[in-house]
C-alpha cells in the first residue's frame, strides 16, 4: 500500500510541477528573443477609447483626466463612456467633465436596463467611428505615452489586438499585494513569451486595443470580455500580443477576502474561456497554436485536479503510515516551503484552490456575465 501511495505521489507531483516548470522555461526562452514584426514607429491611427462603467463615481474623474492628459493627437481620439445603468453620480460627474473640456471628442453611451460589461461595450462599439477600438477599465490609469508606444505594434497586418501590462500601485501595502506582484511578474513573462511565439489570450482590462476589422463584437459568453474577445480575434486569423511598454496602473485588494473575491471571479471567467479552447481543440478548430493552448489548458483545468490528488495522496500516506520515512519527507518538505518559500508556496496553493472552485462553478453552470465592483 505504501509503495502504491509513493508511486501515485511521485506521478502527481511530476505532472503538476513539470507542467509549471516546463512551460515556464519554454516561454521564458522566447520572451528573451526579439520580435519578428513589421513595426512602423510612426503608426498613429485614429482610436475610439471605450471606458465601461457601473457606479464608478469615485474613479471616473481621475480616469477621464488621465485620458485627457495622454500624449496623443486629440484629433485622433474619440472617448466613449459606456455606462451600464449606473445608479450613483458617475454620469453627472462625467457630464460635468465633458462640459469643462470641450476640446475633447467625448460622449456618453448609456445601456438601460443593465446588461453586463460585454453587452455595454457592444452598445458603445456600434457608436464608435474609428478603426482601432481601445478598452480601459475606469479604475485604471495609463502611463502618458502608452498609445505612442503601444499602437505601432498594430502596424503589422498580422496583429489584430494588443494588451498592456498592469502594475499594482499598492505593492508594499500587505503580504497579499506582495504575493500578487510576484504572481503578476510570472504571468507577464508567460504572456510575453506566448506573444513572441504567436499569441496570448490573457488580456487585461486596463488596456486592450483591437482592430475593428478583426472582431465583430465583445465576447458575451464567457464573461471575459477582454480575453474572450482576444480568442475571437485569433479565430479570425490574427495574432494577439502583449506589449510590455504599454503600462497601466491599478490597485489590488489588500485583504484575503478581497483577493479571493477578485481572483475567483476572474478565474471563473478564464475557466470558461479555456474550456471553450479545449472544445475547439478537440474539434481541431482552435487557431491558437497547440504548443500554447495545451499547456495553458493543463495549467487552468487539469493542474488543480492533480494538486488535489497530490494533497489527498500525501494526507493518506501520513494518516495510514505516520512513522514512515515517506511521511517524514512530506512533512519536512511542507515545513521547509513554509519557512523558506512561504510567499510562492501560498500563492500557488491559493491560486489552484481558486481554480478548483472555478472549475466546479463552471461545471455547475455558474457564469459571471454582469461585472461587480471589488
Amino acid at each position: 500500500m505504501l509503495q502504491i501511495l509513493f508511486g501515485l505521489f511521485i506521478l502527481f507531483l511530476s505532472v503538476f510541477l513539470g507542467t509549471y516548470a516546463g512551460y515556464f522555461a519554454y516561454v521564458r526562452s522566447y520572451a528573451k528573443k526579439p520580435w519578428k514584426l513589421k513595426y512602423d514607429p510612426h503608426f498613429e491611427p485614429a482610436v475610439s477609447i471605450l471606458v465601461p462603467t457601473h457606479n464608478e463615481e469615485d474613479t471616473i474623474e481621475s480616469k477621464l483626466t488621465n485620458l485627457r492628459d495622454v500624449l496623443y493627437s486629440k484629433e485622433k481620439m474619440e472617448i466613449i463612456l459606456a455606462d451600464d445603468s449606473s445608479e450613483d453620480k458617475t454620469i453627472s460627474k462625467a457630464q460635468y467633465f465633458i462640459e469643462k473640456n470641450p476640446q475633447l471628442n467625448m460622449r456618453i453611451v448609456k445601456q438601460n436596463p443593465r446588461a453586463g460589461k460585454s453587452a455595454t461595450l457592444n452598445n458603445a462599439l456600434t457608436a464608435s467611428t474609428h478603426p482601432i477600438i481601445i478598452v480601459s477599465d475606469a479604475d485604471t490609469n495609463w502611463s502618458p505615452d502608452i498609445l505612442s508606444k503601444a499602437l505601432p505594434y498594430m502596424s503589422d497586418s498580422e496583429i489584430g489586438a494588443i494588451t498592456g501590462m498592469g502594475v499594482n500601485r499598492n505593492i508594499q501595502q500587505s503580504w497579499i499585494t506582495k504575493a500578487e506582484d510576484a504572481y503578476l511578474n510570472f504571468a507577464h513573462l508567460v504572456r510575453l513569451g506566448e506573444s513572441k511565439i504567436h499569441s496570448t489570450i490573457r488580456f487585461e482590462g486596463g488596456f486592450c486595443a483591437y482592430k475593428k476589422e478583426a472582431f465583430k463584437g465583445f465576447d458575451c459568453k464567457t464573461g471575459a470580455d477582454d480575453s474572450g474577445t482576444a480568442l475571437d480575434v485569433i479565430q479570425n486569423k490574427y495574432r494577439t500580443i502583449l506589449v510590455p511598454e504599454a503600462v497601466f496602473y491599478t490597485s489590488f485588494p489588500t485583504g484575503l477576502g478581497g483577493k479571493l473575491k477578485t481572483k475567483s471571479r476572474r478565474a471563473t471567467q478564464l475557466m470558461s474561456l479555456w474550456a471553450t479552447c479545449f472544445g475547439l481543440l478537440l474539434k481541431n478548430r482552435l487557431l491558437l497554436p497547440k504548443r500554447i493552448a495545451i499547456p495553458e489548458i493543463m495549467l487552468f483545468i487539469f493542474a488543480p485536479l492533480f494538486l488535489l490528488a497530490l494533497v489527498a495522496t500525501a494526507l493518506a500516506t501520513i494518516l495510514l503510515f505516520p512513522f514512515s520515512l515517506f511521511s517524514l519527507v512530506i512533512l519536512l518538505s511542507v515545513v521547509g516551503m513554509v519557512i523558506f518559500a512561504r510567499r510562492m508556496f501560498l500563492e500557488v496553493l491559493i491560486d489552484n484552490l481558486i481554480l478548483l472552485y472555478a472549475l466546479v462553478a463552471f461545471l455547475t453552470g455558474r457564469r459571471y456575465t454582469v461585472w461587480e465592483k471589488n
